[in-house]
């Protein structure tokens, strides 16, 4: 059976034709238009919509025989693209008016055809840019091909992190003495890395130099933790015989052996241009600039002897909220590794909430691949696991977008209560002192009325989903906080969204149910995603129509005028030539009629 376009209709077994605009199948097939009419959205009516062009060159595509009249839409129209009669080529499509190749996404129409400008050799970033013979195409860019935390130095890969003849950058030496770490020159190598004959190594980890250097683990060993051992620590995997962190090493990304392209880091397991919420990039690594002694505040910002990092800050104890594990502030009701406790790591398959080990995450908080996490505000989980928010935008209530929820304030890219947040308290890195908590956007020594100091930070008992009618209480999955208790319902006229109490009626992001958005120009009305007309103007099938005038919805969507009748005043009335008046569905002279002389119904006696 003949198969048409999803803008098309077969109509009599054999031909593909446009309800919209074809006189000879408008609205239905069959339904033909009368002489001197054209079809226009449906309806046969006298002229077209604004949104259409007339055409009438019999000889154009789809014109009528012998040049009638015709709708076409030229942002769309194959035979009328732009303009009637401009009919696209065989196997291109009418694009915004434009006849151009169809491409799939991802790809790019060069001279005709589709190209993946992202990995082909001949036409690499660009149409016609060519990789030279040895070079292979990798994320837009002509490069020798080399594996993941190398770069490409004359034709030969090297570690930039550590090689002393190409130290951060190829041709680079290190004078002699000094030693590469972490891509600089030094005395000494970085926090965290020992030398070891004048090679930067981090003895945690390594191998061939575990606790000490020298020190090479028995073959079925790894080094973990400096220590040789059978398996690897939480939070590490056994790569080769090497224990590494999947969720941040370029070249073991996700899973051992997958290495992040040039110019990407890795963040979460993922690889990436940007580092996740929370991260910044330092040397192609995400690092936690507010907890890590090596980059405590900024990269290359090392804590002395003795300090750990907290809050961005090299001190002696850790903020509020924090505890100290081994020189780094860990939030021990939430990291695995060190759950409740320093070391205290959960079992595979167990996440740690409210410093518990549990199957599942406290109140308002999901299971992201064995990490808690507030979907409400990570941008690198936004509404859902792995939804990550685009460079520029912030995640505020699940979704992504340009500017954050009322009573928060875009902190680096990261939506904040300025309010109550300690580390951002009236204003963005404005951090409160140890000892005081954040009430009303100010440091003090006690909470405002209202609100209860829950470990440092201002919580109002009486709607905290997290600390409801106390701290730390948190409210079961799928309930909220109302008046201080945990309940599986909102408040008259709200539903429950995942903990959060909406107005299905009008939210445009829950509209009719938790988690039906509205598409771009509509907006949420009643429970129901329609397009917001202007003024005088009604909703009908998601169609802006004026009831005054139209004759497909005179005075009421779908209520349609007889032929030969016309909307006026939102009434079907009959269409009279001039010098004629409609009495009584009848055209009438009312100059010459005796029985309606003057006006309707107005008889001459006899």
């Amino acid at each position: 059976m003949q198969s048409c376009p999803s803008s098309q209709t077969l109509c009599n077994g054999s031909a593909c034709v446009s309800l919209g605009t074809d006189r000879e199948n408008c609205g239905a097939c069959g339904v033909a238009c009368a002489p001197g009419q054209v079809c226009s959205d449906g309806q046969c009516t006298l002229t077209c919509a604004p949104n259409l062009q007339t055409c009438s060159s019999g000889g154009d595509a789809g014109a009528d025989a012998g040049g009638a009249r015709y709708c076409a839409d030229p942002m769309v129209d194959r035979g009328n693209c732009g303009g009637c009669g401009n009919v696209c080529p065989s196997g291109q499509i009418c694009e915004r008016g434009v006849c151009a190749v169809s491409c799939v996404m991802g790809q790019t129409a060069c001279n005709g055809v589709c190209r993946d400008l992202q990995t082909e050799r001949a036409n690499c970033g660009a149409c016609g840019n060519a990789c030279m013979a040895g070079q292979v195409c990798s994320n837009g860019a002509c490069r020798v091909d080399c594996g993941g935390g190398t770069t490409e130095c004359g034709g030969v890969c090297r570690d930039l992190q550590s090689d002393l003849a190409n130290c951060g950058a190829c041709g680079t030496a290190c004078p002699s003495g000094q030693v590469c770490s972490r891509g600089a020159c030094e005395v000494s190598c970085a926090s965290g890395l020992t030398n070891c004959g004048g090679v930067c190594r981090d003895l945690t980890t390594d191998n061939n130099h575990c606790g000490a250097c020298g020190t090479t683990c028995p073959s079925g060993q790894v080094c973990s933790g400096s220590t040789c051992r059978t398996s690897c620590a939480a939070g590490t995997t056994d790569c080769g015989g090497v224990c590494r962190d999947l969720q941040t090493e370029r070249a073991n990304c996700g899973a051992c052996g997958t290495t992040c392209p040039s110019g990407q880091v890795c963040s979460a397991g993922a690889c990436r241009v940007d580092c996740g919420a929370g991260t910044t990039d330092c040397g192609g690594v995400c690092r936690d600039t507010q907890t890590d002694r090596a980059n405590c505040g900024a990269c290359g910002t090392a804590c002395g002897a003795g300090q750990v990092c907290s809050n961005g800050m090299c001190q002696v104890s850790c903020v509020p909220g924090t505890t100290e594990c081994g020189g780094v502030c860990r939030d021990t009701s939430t990291d695995r590794a060190n759950c409740g406790a320093c070391g205290t790591a959960c079992g595979a398959g167990q996440v740690c909430s409210n410093g518990a080990c549990q199957v599942s995450c406290g109140g308002g908080l999901v299971d992201c691949a064995g990490t808690c996490r507030d979907t409400q505000t990570d941008l690198a989980h936004c509404g859902a696991c792995g939804n990550a928010c685009a460079a520029g935008q912030v995640c505020s209530n699940g979704v992504c977008q340009v500017s954050c929820a009322v009573g928060l304030t875009n902190c680096n890219g990261v939506c904040r209560d300025p309010s109550t947040d300690n580390n951002h308290c009236g204003a963005c890195g404005n951090a409160c002192a140890s000892g005081q908590v954040c009430s009303a956007g100010v440091c003090q020594l006690s909470c405002q009325a209202g609100t209860r100091n829950c470990g440092g930070f201002c919580r109002d008992l009486q709607s905290d989903v997290r600390n409801c009618g106390a701290c730390d209480a948190a409210c079961p999955s799928g309930q909220v906080c109302s008046a201080g208790s945990c309940e599986v319902s909102c408040g008259a006229g709200l539903t429950n969204c995942s903990g959060v109490c909406r107005d299905t009626q009008t939210d445009n992001n829950h509209c009719g149910a938790c988690g039906r958005a509205c598409a771009a120009g509509q907006v949420c009305s009643a429970g129901a995603c329609q397009v917001s007309c202007g003024a005088g103007l009604t909703n009908c099938m998601g169609s802006c129509r004026d009831l005054t005038n139209d004759r497909g919805n005179c005075g009421a969507c779908g209520r349609g005028c007889a032929s030969g009748e016309v909307c006026t005043g939102s009434a079907c009335v009959l269409s009279c030539v001039t010098g004629q008046t409609a009495c009584a569905g009848a055209c009438r002279d009312t100059q010459t009629d005796r029985a309606h002389c003057g006006a309707c119904g107005r008889a001459c006696l006899a």
